[in-house]
């Protein structure tokens, strides 16, 4: 239906109105923190913004039992996650890689469950986000780091922060970067990806 307010979505009961309030709770939150609600109207957005008109809804049953919502909760599913990061950078690869390009008209959520597209997604993703020593930080973490005042700006410099805590976990010099670490696993951060960085 919408993501901004107009004359039709004044014709809907209250709890649809409610519920498309919530859209524009995306330009706020931190992705992070983002739920089915807010995926959906990320969906929406891109679409709105690839094919000038918003997306269509089916309007059945409760908001949050609607047929959107249940396709982007088997989205998740399917994907295997509930990271709200790693789901948005789902939607702008299909957006970005398969919808644009071919200048595909879907006119369902179920084309984000296409067979094989998770898969593909995940293939492509880990050969372009193959991280060295050298990798820079993505901005949000880097935001974290500056937050403390450590000196970490790449993959490198957190992996050798988790080898100094595993050496002296109770340290109290070392209690910063405990806390680095506390923070960036609430973002979804995965300390495993630092194992072969040793």
């Amino acid at each position: 239906m919408a993501d901004i307010k107009d004359d039709a979505t004044s014709l809907l009961s209250k709890p649809w109105r409610n519920f498309f309030d919530k859209f524009a709770e995306i330009d706020q939150l931190k992705n992070s923190k983002w739920k089915e609600i807010h995926q959906l109207a990320y969906i929406c957005r891109r679409y709105e913004q690839y094919y000038g008109r918003k997306f269509s809804f089916s309007l059945k049953n409760a908001p949050s039992k609607c047929p959107e919502i249940v396709l982007v909760k088997k989205m998740c599913a399917m994907l295997g996650t509930t990271n709200a990061r790693t789901i948005r950078e789902y939607i702008d690869w299909i957006f970005d890689e398969k919808i644009i390009p071919k200048d595909m008209k879907i006119r369902s959520l179920a084309f984000f469950m296409t067979p094989g597209l998770g898969n593909e997604f995940f293939i492509k993703r880990v050969e372009k986000n193959k991280i060295d020593k050298t990798t820079e930080l993505p901005n949000e973490y880097k935001e974290v780091v500056d937050s403390l005042g450590l000196p970490v700006s790449t993959y490198g410099d957190l992996a050798f922060a988790k080898c100094a805590l595993e050496e002296a976990p109770n340290s109290e010099s070392r209690a910063p970067y405990r806390q680095l670490f506390d923070k960036l696993a609430a973002m979804g951060f995965d300390s495993m990806v630092l194992n072969g960085l040793r």
